[in-house]
């Protein structure tokens, strides 16, 4: 009896646990499932997170790091605009990048709000939801 459960536990890890890897919920369908993707509600298969808060940069417009996007980012924004530093771009993949119109308009989006969804971190400061 013994060796019988053991050998069907050993035969689902070696055929049947694959098929369940692949199941877990991945909402932005990048590949990356939810509970270790970096930005769970944007495709971002390179997982980039210049600043390394563990937040993804599709995620991530909170550059003061104060867990809300508010007019200190927005001054650092500003300085950025134009420049090509990573940390402002929010476009795959990255780097290259030139910091415009687009970044500002993800940044005007996020403004006032959160950082996130990350599964990486959820709950901290860097990526609190």
């Amino acid at each position: 009896m013994r060796l019988t459960v053991f050998a069907a536990m050993f035969a689902f890890l070696l055929w049947g646990a694959p098929a369940f890897a692949g199941s877990a919920p991945d909402f932005d369908g990048d590949g990356i499932s939810d509970g270790i993707d970096n930005c769970s509600t944007a495709g971002n298969t390179d997982q980039d997170d210049t600043d390394g808060d563990d937040c993804g940069n599709l995620c991530d417009a909170d550059y003061d790091q104060s867990g809300v996007v508010g007019l200190g980012d927005y001054g650092l924004f500003g300085v950025a605009f134009g420049g090509s530093d990573s940390l402002y771009c929010h476009t795959e993949p990255n780097p290259p990048c030139s910091v415009g119109l687009d970044d500002f308009g993800f940044f005007g989006a996020a403004f006032g709000g959160a950082p996130g969804p990350s599964g990486t971190t959820p709950g901290t400061t860097a990526c609190p939801l």
